[in-house]
């Protein structure tokens, strides 16, 4: 699944705590949900050695699609955790795109 990133617009990591996500995965497929997860860790790594941003898109409950330019800190099965403290549950990431 491939998205224009003008469709997306940005929102700042601290309104991440005002959202709500959605209850399923937005990725279709187990083989979509893995690379996701192996491109997380590789975030979490680079985030917390090297403080590199990078763009996180996500959708919202709504359906509504959004970007958020940020540093990863941590991840584990459910949670990025990002700069800050700020949470995004991984089952609402669509897509992580390295600068």
């Amino acid at each position: 699944m491939t998205h224009a990133p003008a469709l997306f617009p940005a929102v700042a990591p601290e309104l991440l705590a005002r959202m709500h996500f959605p209850d399923d995965d937005v990725l279709a497929t187990p083989a979509e949900r893995y690379c996701r997860a192996i491109e997380a860790a590789h975030a979490a790594v680079l985030g917390s050695t090297y403080r590199g941003k990078l763009a996180l898109y996500f959708l919202t409950a709504d359906g509504a699609q959004h970007r958020l330019q940020a540093c990863v800190w941590a991840v584990d099965d459910d949670v990025l955790v990002l700069q800050k403290g700020a949470a995004l549950p991984l089952r609402a990431v669509l897509r992580l795109e390295f600068s």
